[in-house]
């Protein structure tokens, strides 16, 4: 063991070196993105009093070479990952995620001497830069549904005093939250610098990737097409989303126990191990000892996943 920890170390200092360096360039990129924007500004002013600057409308493809904008699963990681972290880049992250699965298969290598469980953490150093992503964008969805509701009957407000929907869509920018301000401003400041409002709007429900919000895009452009009354169309939009995140709610309610259940019988197996390990320490040396042992974890470690992603499948209700 001991002739591994030089190897140890060095990796350990690699890592933090690299990640240091990663840091600064990302400090470096972002005093220089503001500059740029700060030069890109003008002396005159949109609908409020924030200068204009130039836009650029991210898309699944930037920041990839012609080579990985090819592929559909790249395509969609980065979009993910610019919805997470919009000032993210995917080179970085795909290097911070074969970084972190060297490094964890390197750590369990060396201790367990497995390549099983080396295989398992490599696997698991990859996974874990994507489940952060996830868990961010999620969250950010989430967050856009439960603003738009009262953005619409914002816009309902604004439009019913006689204002144009160009300027609700700059006033939103200015009063409504972040993130939901950030879109809405973005799409005004596109539509002001001469994009038709239609494709703004497109952009923006591209950007977003929400249905309730397709919809409210959906109802503008139809009324802009056909005219009626929009305001009203915006009422019934923001009641039809209020009862389905009730309806969400509700269900979330009723399924709750089993997934506390699938939660329980997760870390079950787990404390278990930990107590009669204690309890007798030759039980943990013949299953961390010997390679049947091993195999025997790991083929358990699967079954517990397998079963903790059908018990999520089968509670999660789609409203």
């Amino acid at each position: 063991m001991e002739e591994y920890f030089p190897i140890i170390v060095a990796v350990s200092v690699g890592m933090f070196v690299w990640g240091l360096a990663v840091w600064i360039a990302g400090l470096i990129k972002n005093e220089r993105r503001k500059l740029a924007e700060r030069l890109a500004g003008t002396s005159g002013t949109t609908g409020s009093a924030t200068p204009a600057t130039s836009i650029v409308v991210q898309s699944e493809t930037e920041g990839l070479s012609p080579l990985l904008a090819n592929n559909s699963l790249i395509r969609g990681l980065n979009r993910r990952l610019h919805h997470a972290y919009p000032e993210a880049s995917f080179y970085r992250f795909a290097g911070l995620s074969v970084g972190l699965s060297i490094f964890l298969c390197l750590i369990f290598l060396v201790f367990f001497d497995s390549p099983l469980m080396a295989f398992g953490a490599f696997a698991l150093g990859g996974y874990l830069p994507l489940m952060f992503v996830n868990r961010k964008r999620n969250k950010r969805q989430k967050t856009f549904a439960e603003q738009l509701p009262e953005a619409l009957e914002f816009l309902q407000r604004i439009l019913r005093a006689g204002h144009s929907l160009s300027t609700g869509l700059a006033m939103m920018g200015d009063e409504l939250p972040q993130p939901l301000s950030g879109e809405f401003r973005k799409c005004y400041d596109q539509h002001s610098l001469g994009q038709p409002l239609e494709d703004c709007m497109r952009e923006m429900a591209t950007r977003i990737e929400s249905t309730d919000f397709a919809f409210f895009v959906t109802a503008v452009l139809i009324q802009r097409q056909t005219g009626g009354d929009l305001s009203q169309v915006l009422g019934n939009i923001s009641g039809m989303i209020r009862q389905r995140i009730r309806l969400q709610q509700y269900v979330k309610a009723k399924t709750a126990e089993g997934r506390f259940t699938g939660y329980i019988l997760v870390a079950f197996p787990v404390f278990m191990f930990f107590v009669a390990s204690g309890m007798n320490p030759e039980y943990k040396k013949n299953l961390l000892g010997t390679s049947s042992g091993l195999t025997m974890l790991g083929i358990a470690g699967g079954l517990v996943v397998l079963g903790l992603i059908s018990i999520r499948k089968i509670t999660t209700v789609k409203v």
